[in-house]
């Protein structure tokens, strides 16, 4: 391809990424996201950190992490190869409004507020932050089951956990949040 193309070419995409943001712009208040990157790494845990605190798969299950970013991690639990339910646990720091909702629990587990979600979600919000979510899939789980699920999550290591405060290094380290508990 001719040089001259190239740079045509390379223009013609800038133009309309510039032209496809100044159109969006207005927008943005309605689009998804926004609120992660608005807080400090240094102030959410990592997602990767869950892991660790999701329950062990049962004898015929399989739980495969399917997501994880700041402040949340998911995980989809099998049973036979199909797809059962999904489970989450995300840092309310970068979500505050997924906290409200909590606000007027009526029930608990092990605990901590309880909420559904409509018939297939069942729900806890651990030491004020972090929302643990278990989501029917398919033929879905009763209330029962989710709230099974709910309660083999390591709640109490989730409680105690705290993004760790970064200290005075520059390194690559210095900008990863990891995990600490306190204890």
């Amino acid at each position: 391809m001719p040089r001259f193309l190239r740079w045509i070419l390379a223009l013609g995409l800038a133009a309309a990424l510039v032209g496809g943001a100044v159109v969006l712009l207005p927008f943005s208040d309605w689009l998804p996201g926004g609120t992660v990157g608005d807080v400090p790494a240094v102030q959410v845990v990592n997602g990767t950190a869950f892991n660790r605190l999701f329950p062990a798969a049962s004898p015929g299950e399989e739980l495969v992490f399917s997501q994880e970013k700041r402040g949340f991690s998911e995980a989809r639990l099998k049973r036979s190869g199909e797809m059962v339910a999904l489970l989450a646990i995300s840092d309310t720091t970068t979500a505050p409004e997924a906290r409200e909702k909590f606000a007027a629990a009526a029930d608990t587990l092990a605990g901590w507020p309880l909420v559904e979600q409509g018939s297939q979600a069942s729900a806890v919000l651990v030491g004020g932050r972090f929302q643990v979510k278990v989501i029917g899939q398919g033929v879905g789980l009763d209330a029962q089951e989710r709230h099974e699920l709910l309660e083999s999550f390591d709640l109490k290591a989730l409680a105690s956990v705290r993004p760790r405060r970064l200290g005075p290094s520059t390194g690559p380290a210095a900008t990863v949040p990891s995990l600490a508990l306190v204890r």
